[in-house]
C-alpha cells in the first residue's frame, strides 16, 4: 500500500504567524490570553494552553494581562474594549484576513453595497461585518441571494476558505441584481493551492484522510470537495479516529492536512496507518521529497 502526503502540509503562514506571536509572549509575559481559540484545531489550543496562553470567552474573564487576537479577527467592540481595559492587546488576525477587510471598507467608502461570501457565524466573516456598514448582506449559499434587492452598485468580497466554484457560482447568481460591481478575489492563495490538491489526489487514491479541527471551516472544505470526487473521504481529526475497515482492499492512501494541523498530528496518522497495513510513503511529483516531522512548537 501507498500513501501520499499533500505536498501543501502544515501550517499555512496566517497559523504559523499567530503561533509564533502566541508563543512569543508567553515566554515573556505572566498572562496571555485569546479571545476564543487563536487557530481552529483542538490539539494545538492545548499544547498552546500548556504553555500558558489560556482561551478566554470574554473579556470581562480577566482584568490585566497580554490579550492576543486570534487569527480569524476579534468584532471591533471587542479589540476596542481591550484597548480601553489597558489590555496589552498583540494583533495575530491573518493578514490575508486583513486584506479582506481593507477591500470591503473600501469598497463601502466608494458607496457599493457589500456583499460578503461565507459563513455569518465563521469568526473571519463576524470580524469583517463588525467593521461594515449594518446593511452589509452576507451570503451562505445561492438560496440566500433571495433576500437581496436591486442595488445600483455592489461590491463582493469572500471569506477565505471558500472555494472558487462556490465563489463563482454566487457572484454569477448577483449579476440580475445591479448594473455595476466590483469584485475581489480574497480567498487565500494557500487555500487554494490546498483544494486543487486535494482534487488530484482524491481522483488517483482509493481513501482519502482529511485531517483537522472539527470547526476548522478550510479543513470542512478540504472533506467536501474530496467526498465529491472520493466517496471513501473521513474528515479525522486525530489518528486514533482511524478504522481498520477503511483500508480493507485499499492500494493506495491519500492524507490532506488542513491549514492549522501540526505535522504530529500527520506523523501519528501515517503511523497508525502504516501499524494496520505494510506501506511505502511515496511523494508525488511537485511534492519535497524532505517532509520533516516536527512538533512545530517545540521550535
Amino acid at each position: 500500500m501507498k500513501i501520499l502526503i499533500a505536498k501543501n502540509s502544515g501550517f499555512c503562514f496566517g497559523v504559523r504567524r499567530a503561533i509564533d506571536i502566541a508563543l512569543g509572549v508567553s515566554k515573556k509575559s505572566g498572562s496571555v490570553y485569546t479571545i476564543g481559540p487563536i487557530i481552529h484545531n483542538p490539539q494545538v489550543v492545548e499544547e498552546l494552553e500548556n504553555k500558558g496562553v489560556k482561551v478566554i470567552r470574554k473579556l470581562s474573564d480577566i482584568k490585566t494581562g497580554s490579550i492576543i487576537i486570534r487569527a480569524h479577527g476579534v468584532p471591533k467592540n471587542i479589540f476596542d474594549e481591550a484597548k480601553a481595559k489597558g489590555l496589552k492587546v498583540l494583533d495575530a488576525t491573518c493578514p490575508f484576513v486583513t486584506r479582506s477587510k481593507n477591500y470591503a471598507e473600501k469598497l463601502a467608502k466608494e458607496g457599493y453595497k457589500i456583499v460578503i461570501i461565507g459563513n455569518p457565524n465563521h469568526p473571519e466573516i463576524k470580524y469583517i461585518f463588525s467593521y461594515l456598514p449594518k446593511n452589509t448582506v452576507i451570503l451562505k449559499t445561492n438560496e440566500d441571494i433571495k433576500k437581496l434587492k436591486f442595488f445600483p452598485k455592489i461590491g463582493i468580497i469572500t471569506q477565505t476558505t471558500q472555494s472558487p466554484e462556490n465563489f463563482i457560482k454566487i457572484t454569477a447568481g448577483l449579476l440580475g441584481y445591479s448594473n455595476e460591481f466590483k469584485i475581489f478575489n480574497t480567498i487565500c492563495p494557500d487555500a487554494i493551492n490546498r483544494q486543487k490538491e486535494t482534487m488530484k489526489m482524491a481522483g488517483k487514491c482509493d481513501v482519502m484522510f482529511i485531517i483537522g479541527g472539527g470547526n476548522s471551516a478550510n479543513t470542512k472544505r478540504l472533506a467536501a470537495i474530496s467526498k465529491k470526487i472520493l466517496k471513501k473521504t473521513y474528515h479525522i481529526e486525530t489518528a486514533e479516529e482511524i478504522k481498520n475497515e477503511w483500508l480493507k482492499d485499499v492500494k493506495c492512501v491519500g492524507i490532506v492536512p488542513g491549514a492549522s494541523t501540526p505535522d504530529w498530528i500527520i506523523k501519528e496518522a501515517v503511523e497508525i496507518i502504516k501499524g494496520i497495513k505494510p506501506c511505502v510513503i511515496s511523494a508525488r511529483s511537485e511534492m519535497k521529497t524532505s517532509f520533516h516531522f516536527t512538533r512545530l512548537l517545540d521550535n
